[in-house]
């Protein structure tokens, strides 16, 4: 693992870690807290079993190993960690898959103490698909409850999308879903989860792109997306991320007419659900292309990375950059009046702010807390066309610390128009 300097890439420090037998040991996830600790979530090889869950922290000043969890299934088989993530109130949470006697798979999910490591609690999902891929997901909403997808199997319905939430006091299971498109083979290839607490999930359908947006109250579909590409065959969701105003954004591969795969990113409406605009790349051999991971930057850049084959230099790395949020090529949906986004979002300590106008306009931006009452003001007055950013650090007008919880980042201009994102600041 590696710190590096954000303005120059130097390395300011790098740390190891081997487990007892040092064999077979891997880092697969990684979360920050709240003072940029880093928790690396993966498995180590222990003696008596094959491999263990594992979940370290180190600081972030200096790398220090602060200390390091394990954990596994009774059978005492392969386990591994698949994801990590960090609550409001900073402690660790890890899902792991955990091999079973008969042979079958389980989500190992635990909760530890951020300050020495200890276990709070654990709990098994059982149906798991028991593969290689290491399908597994965990996501904390405002209230500090645990969330879970992974990859379910069903005679019936082939495989499933395995859906759970969990207490984050305790861990105690308050629903579970296996959730299918109809008959349908549905493998899921990421999720999010959203400001409100519900789940977004993206992977394949059918052989088309799946994105389904669940309730984090009970599972239930609020929507469904799919995306079938132009030559209706095989397209499959890799990764999905959260754009302007909270869209949908998903990206992963479909075949091209022609073209083999072809890298294809889509914004869909986080409301209904519906198609916004679409984007496709093809690599310059016209050969598979495929996509892995996005993310939308404060200033508006989306990143798309993955691998693409070249003319003469095979399998390569690439980054695609599109201008976004102000898509403005044929069959985009126009942009709103006055775009206005806060990233990061959940934040803690501080976010972005930026906010377009069309024209020149006074403005009024300012955040307001769940009654209506002004917080902060954060920009005000004449402010030219374009774009325009200033950052939030939590505080209000007086230079108070805000309590952790939801507010209301509302721009306003003197012609009448209003712009309104929510804000979660977590401590």
């Amino acid at each position: 693992m590696l710190k590096l300097d954000d303005a120059t890439g130097e390395v300011l420090w790098s740390q190891s870690y081997a487990s007892p037998n040092a064999e077979n040991d891997s880092a697969y996830a990684l979360a920050l807290d709240g003072s940029g600790d880093i928790f690396i979530a993966g498995r180590v090889n222990v003696e008596g079993r094959l491999d263990e869950i594992a979940l370290l922290k180190f600081a972030n000043v200096d790398g220090e190993l602060l200390w390091t969890a394990f954990d596994g299934g009774a059978a005492r088989l392969d386990d591994r960690a698949l994801d990590v993530a960090v609550g409001p109130d900073g402690d660790p949470v890890v899902t792991g898959l955990v091999q079973n006697a008969n042979g079958t798979a389980s989500l190992l999910t635990a909760k530890y103490a951020s300050a020495d490591g200890s276990p709070r609690w654990g709990v098994l999902t059982t149906g798991l698909v028991n593969d290689a891929s290491g399908d597994g997901w965990i996501g904390i909403d405002g209230a500090g409850d645990v969330l879970l997808a992974g990859k379910a199997w069903h005679s019936s319905t082939s495989y499933d999308v395995l859906c759970a939430k969990l207490d984050g006091d305790d861990g105690l299971q308050l629903w579970r879903i296996d959730w299918t498109n109809g008959t349908r083979a549905d493998d899921p290839g990421g999720m999010l989860v959203d400001p409100a607490g519900d789940l977004i999930v993206v992977g394949v359908t059918a052989g088309d792109y799946l994105t389904v947006k669940l309730s984090g109250a009970n599972g239930s579909r609020t929507w469904l997306s799919t995306y079938n590409g132009p030559q209706g065959w095989y397209d499959v969701a890799n990764g999905v991320a959260f754009g302007s105003g909270g869209e949908i954004l998903v990206t992963g591969f479909s075949d091209g007419t022609g073209t083999s795969w072809d890298v294809a990113t889509l914004g869909y409406d986080p409301t209904t659900g519906a198609q916004r605009w679409a984007r496709r790349y093809d690599g310059p051999a016209h050969l598979t292309d495929e996509a892995r991971s996005l993310a939308l930057a404060p200033g508006g850049a989306l990143y798309v990375t993955g691998y693409v084959y070249g003319d003469v230099s095979g399998m390569d790395q690439v980054v695609l950059a599109y201008s976004h949020p102000d898509l403005t090529d044929a069959g985009d949906l126009p942009a709103a009046p006055t775009p206005l986004t806060a990233y990061p979002n959940p934040f803690n300590p501080s976010t972005l702010v930026s906010y377009r106008l069309e024209s020149a306009a006074d403005v009024t931006l300012a955040v307001h807390d769940l009654a209506g009452r002004s917080v902060a003001v954060l920009d005000g007055g004449g402010r030219e066309a374009g774009w325009h950013r200033v950052s939030w650090d939590g505080r209000d007008d007086r230079g108070r610390a805000a309590t952790s919880g939801t507010y209301f980042l509302r721009l306003t201009t003197a012609a009448g128009e209003r712009r309104v994102v929510k804000l979660t600041l977590l401590k």
